[in-house]
């Protein structure tokens, strides 16, 4: 029952009923594990992370419960225990398909803790075992290999990018319930800066709106989300359509500033470092580099 309040988004309710689970039988794993999930889309932090101990402590050997506090601790910046986790659970390779899948994710989450830290190497590492341990599970492969192009696109190496885009792309199309252009916007963008970088421009621009569309849809679901709106400004560059470019990157710095306001300040590397990117892409060049000189101060390398 409170499983099924969970997906349906009845998120007090859902806690009163595993609640009552955990009244029932103090030692069921899952029902702690349900109630940290609740608790962690409620914001409680604190109280989220104590669930997920008390499941581990119940079901040390539970894979997913890890990554998913790992997952959290990242939220919360705390990213040194996070990847303490992820080394433990990548240590090994289990022969259970279900948890290589969900050791493919911590593989993943640790990547994208790299990049964050501009660690473009290290997250490339990550990221292809990611896809090797996930390999047949379409959404796992499209994860990884989307990633995966941005960072190749960093370190200049192209073609190799647009492979990891294609891979991306590919994989999405073959993910049952995903048939809408929401999620293509970045393995599209990748591939676009990629094409535009071995200088195949008429395809990039082909692939910039792509993505642009799919940001369209993004920002309009979702206009609070800082990266949304860089990512379609970013498209709309690629375009040559540099009015609504500036004004996407106009939008995209007011959320990354809401968004650094509300999250904690270890968790915001990634966010000064893109804030700092449409800054310089508007011109206002003094605020682009106090924002760069924050994310070095917290830890960013790239």
């Amino acid at each position: 029952m409170g499983e099924e309040l969970l997906f349906n988004d009845s998120l007090e309710e859902s806690v009163e009923a595993f609640d009552k689970a955990i009244e029932v039988d103090p030692q069921n794993a899952e029902a702690w594990r349900y109630k940290a999930l609740i608790l962690r889309d409620q914001g409680e932090y604190d109280e989220a992370i104590a669930a997920f101990d008390k499941a581990i402590e119940i079901d040390p050997q539970d894979t997913k419960t890890r990554v998913q506090k790992a997952s959290l601790l990242i939220i919360m910046g705390r990213q040194a225990e996070a990847l303490a986790i992820f080394d433990e659970l990548t240590a090994e390779v289990p022969e259970d398909p279900e948890e290589r899948l969900w050791q493919s994710s911590a593989w993943r989450s640790k990547g994208n803790v790299f990049a964050e830290q501009g660690l473009w190497n290290e997250s490339l590492r990550a990221y292809d075992r990611a896809i090797e341990l996930g390999s047949g599970d379409p959404l796992a492969t499209y994860a990884a290999s989307s990633n995966k192009g941005r960072v190749l696109n960093k370190l200049g190496r192209y073609e190799e990018a647009v492979e990891a885009c294609d891979m991306a792309l590919n994989a999405y199309n073959e993910t049952p319930g995903l048939a809408s252009p929401f999620l293509m916007g970045e393995p599209w963008l990748w591939k676009g800066e990629a094409l535009e970088g071995i200088g195949r421009l008429d395809e990039a621009a082909l692939a910039y709106e792509q993505a642009a569309a799919a940001f369209e849809l993004e920002t309009s679901a979702y206009p609070e989300i800082a990266k949304f709106w860089k990512y379609k400004a970013d498209a709309l560059e690629g375009m040559g359509r540099h009015e609504e470019a500036a004004a996407s990157y106009e939008r995209a710095v007011e959320a990354f500033k809401d968004e650094i306001e509300t999250h904690a300040e270890a968790s915001n590397i990634w966010r000064y470092q893109w804030m700092g990117e449409a800054l310089e892409a508007l011109g206002r060049d003094s605020e682009a580099e106090a924002a760069f000189a924050r994310a070095r101060e917290l830890g960013y390398r790239g």
